[in-house]
């Protein structure tokens, strides 16, 4: 019990040791912390498609009319201003990882050590869209996916969902639904 306890003691000293190498850290680690994805140009790129001869208030309410099909609740409407946001809650348990977690638990017990098991149980996926003007005759549709994810402690994390089929579905059907109202 008492090598644990030193080892519970000196970790930290440990980890932070090569810190001390370098006078700079807390300034990179700043700098890291606030700085822009370096893919954030091409992201935008894929989360953004071009309409032709389609008005920002048509777009937009076309792309009300796809999210909400897609299961999601409009929280946010703001034409004017070209902005749209929804949200739709899922659940979230994998049974793999629900599995992992009572064997590492079961595991432990053997050991001799308590182990408190932690799985996701619920998530909201939220979507943001927003049009722009290009022009007389051409609108840009953005959309972006996000999703936070609730464990059975009660902890939440967000995760950008960038997946190139989130982005490029969403327009397949945006584009599918102006075609159909205009047939």
């Amino acid at each position: 019990m008492r090598g644990r306890v030193a080892l519970c003691l000196l970790l930290p000293l440990v980890a932070a040791l090569p810190a001390c190498q370098d006078p700079e850290w807390a300034n990179k680690a700043a700098l890291q912390v606030g700085a822009p994805r370096t893919d954030a140009l091409v992201l935008r790129e894929r989360q953004t498609a071009r309409f032709a001869s389609i008005s920002e208030e048509r777009l937009l309410a076309e792309a009300t009319q796809v999210l909400q099909d897609l299961g999601f609740t409009i929280e946010e409407s703001a034409p004017r201003f070209g902005v749209l946001a929804g949200s739709k809650d899922r659940d979230a348990v994998e049974t793999p990882q629900v599995a992992g977690q009572i064997a590492i638990t079961v595991f432990a017990a053997l050991l001799g050590v308590h182990y408190d098991p932690m799985w996701d149980t619920d998530q909201v996926i939220r979507a943001t869209v927003s049009t722009r003007s290009l022009g007389p005759q051409e609108t840009s549709l953005r959309i972006s996916f996000e999703r936070i994810v609730t464990n059975n402690k009660g902890i939440s994390r967000v995760e950008e969902l960038t997946a190139p089929e989130f982005s490029t579905g969403f327009f397949e059907k945006v584009r599918a639904g102006l075609a159909q109202r205009t047939s």
